[in-house]
């Protein structure tokens, strides 16, 4: 599986992940076939800058309006603002997800963030290509 982000994907991930640092932002990308189109800005209900959770009532509303309109979920997206692009102990725990791929942004350095994405399936994370177009 690749993941390719439409134009301005990537910059408002990278956007809500330094407007919310130095919590932890989190969110959906919404797309087809592994192209990520839309970002659906989450909460992060823990408020925390080592972990996050969304709601579920607002996670819900977000998946019934993905298959409303025809779109899958394609990528769940969530920063590290003082950690590397990787998934965590508790990342990988808690991805309930396998369809989708999880990227992830790490803010150090601030300056040149890095992004990756990872497909974590039965407890295993494996890289992923990402290709944003500019």
């Amino acid at each position: 599986m690749n993941l390719t982000f439409a134009p301005g994907v990537l910059e408002d991930i990278l956007a809500h992940a330094r407007e919310c640092a130095p919590q932890e932002c989190c969110g959906l990308i919404a797309g087809r076939h592994g192209s990520g189109r839309r970002v659906i800005r989450m909460q992060n209900a823990l408020d925390s800058p080592t972990a996050y959770e969304m709601d579920p009532a607002e996670l819900v509303s977000a998946l019934r309006s993905l298959r409303d309109s025809g779109e899958e979920l394609a990528a769940i997206y969530h920063s590290h603002p003082r950690g590397p692009a990787e998934p965590s102990a508790r990342d990988i725990r808690e991805a309930h997800y396998p369809e989708a791929a999880y990227v992830i942004v790490s803010l150090e350095p601030a300056e040149t963030p890095v992004t990756r994405a990872f497909r974590i399936i039965e407890g295993r994370a494996y890289e992923v290509e990402l290709r944003a177009i500019v």
